[in-house]
């Protein structure tokens, strides 16, 4: 486990052998190459296979929409919750509709 970022901004650790990201966001900010518009939680699971497992949530309920820009490039959604779009390309860009979602998850199946 390494810890990629630790202040007022954002908190993020990385297992990198496990492709696990994980990170917290205070303000909008931008951390290991991952890049939220403001405050949320981001997990980021890689498996060896390029498919890429996204979750994110705003345990805050102070959002609305939380966008997540990614450091790697995506083809194609394979899943995604009907609160989450995903614009594929060499940086994607995951916009999440938190609004009303009281801090729950909200995920996309990524290759």
């Amino acid at each position: 486990m390494r810890i990629v970022a630790n202040d007022a901004t954002v908190q993020a650790v990385e297992a990198r052998r496990e492709g696990v990201f994980a990170a917290h966001f205070w303000a909008a900010g931008r951390a290991g190459g991952l890049a939220a518009s403001g405050p949320g939680t981001v997990l980021v699971r890689r498996d060896h296979r390029g498919g890429v497992s996204l979750a994110v949530a705003d345990p805050g309920r102070t959002g609305t929409t939380l966008t997540v820009e990614l450091p790697f490039p995506v083809r194609k959604v394979v899943r995604a919750d009907d609160t989450v779009t995903v614009t594929p390309g060499r940086r994607p860009v995951v916009t999440v509709h938190v609004a009303g979602s009281r801090g729950h998850t909200h995920g996309a199946e990524l290759t």
